[in-house]
């Protein structure tokens, strides 16, 4: 997998980072040169120059790569003017922009990006579910007031088979995955007891979601 990421503020500098770290080769640009020089050793191309310049875009040879990062959240017009060179002048398959409010959201949708990420939202939204909880240690939100979350089992369980558990029934969420120490068990079997320490991800409303914690 290859990806591009225009735009080297703290959101592209870490997302190349981590792209590298899991194997991905990618190509980072900036206009700044301070900035292009501190991943240069780290990815696999680096190049400094002007993405709001269509001739330098073209000469990146952006249609290689598998999507392209638009990544310049705080320069709305630029984001956008490049996200509509990049659906509508390069014709690329898939744009995924960086947005820093709703109204840029919605920009970036009618420019064709094909995913639009908030970064400062889906972070706050992830705190709001998180802070103070004992045993939520993330969350990510589905749809209204539906989300996906890491919990710790509840003490309640500890000893019991999931079949006794009946956790839909008691707990009123849906039990997608057991974490147990470094091993991950995808629908794990009704039979299976559960252990202090262990960690459940479930999905299901809110609402019972945070009542786990109690």
């Amino acid at each position: 997998m290859d990806v591009a990421i225009l735009g080297l503020g703290r959101f592209g500098t870490q997302l190349a980072r981590e792209l590298v770290r899991l194997g991905v080769q990618v190509l980072a640009v900036d206009r700044d040169e301070e900035r292009v020089n501190e991943v240069v050793e780290e990815v696999f191309l680096a190049a400094q120059g002007n993405v709001a310049d269509v001739e330098f875009l073209e000469s990146l040879g952006l249609h290689s790569y598998d999507s392209v990062v638009v990544a310049i959240g705080n320069d709305v017009a630029t984001s956008v003017l490049v996200t509509l060179t990049l659906k509508q002048h390069l014709r690329h398959r898939h744009v995924v922009a960086k947005a820093r409010d709703d109204q840029h959201t919605r920009a970036l949708e009618l420019a064709g990006a094909d995913v639009v990420t908030n970064p400062e939202k889906e972070a706050a939204i992830r705190l709001a579910h998180t802070l103070g909880a004992r045993t939520v240690s993330d969350y990510m939100a589905l749809v209204g007031d539906y989300g996906l979350a890491r919990v710790r089992a509840p003490v309640s369980a500890h000893g019991h088979t999931l079949e006794e558990l009946d956790i839909g029934k008691r707990y009123k969420v849906f039990l997608v995955a057991r974490i147990r120490g470094d091993k991950v068990s995808f629908n794990p079997a009704l039979d299976e007891v559960v252990q202090p320490g262990d960690a459940w991800i479930v999905a299901g409303r809110d609402a019972d979601i945070r009542e786990l914690q109690r």
